[in-house]
């Protein structure tokens, strides 16, 4: 099983540098940029999502797109207090986000992206340290 989980967080991570390090925007042709156009669709004619605009539907998949990163970093740096967990995840983003804003002419790197993404990122580490926690409660209760 540990094998399994380090092969999809290496998957995952190989996806999240294509979309990060892609010098064209991932929204910007094909099924990805149809899928958009869907949801905006959907959610302009629907009154409980009509605040689901393109700029909070990016900036809510750039808080989801970074979930897993805090996951696993937490996971795999277990030994790290979490807050280094977190850095690490912050400090991953920001870099991509100045890759694209310095050498990616097509790309736009924004504090605005560095922020949502470190929120998944918390959002991750949060999540993962929390059931490392609980499982270890239960170990020593039982």
């Amino acid at each position: 099983m540990r094998f399994a989980g380090l092969a999809a967080f290496a998957g995952y991570l190989i996806t999240l540098l294509w979309a990060s390090l892609n010098p064209e925007p991932i929204d910007g042709n094909g099924p990805i940029r149809q899928f958009v156009a869907w949801v905006l669709n959907y959610t302009s004619v629907t009154k409980t999502w009509h605040w689901l605009d393109y700029n909070n539907l990016e900036a809510l998949a750039n808080v989801v797109l970074y979930v897993p990163l805090g996951i696993g970093v937490a996971i795999l740096l277990r030994r790290l207090p979490w807050w280094a967990d977190a850095l690490i995840g912050i400090a991953v983003t920001a870099s991509a986000e100045l890759t694209q804003r310095l050498l990616l002419p097509h790309r736009f790197g924004t504090w605005a992206d560095v922020l949502h993404n470190s929120i998944g990122v918390l959002i991750g580490v949060i999540f993962a340290r929390s059931i490392v926690a609980l499982r270890s409660r239960r170990r020593a209760q039982g």
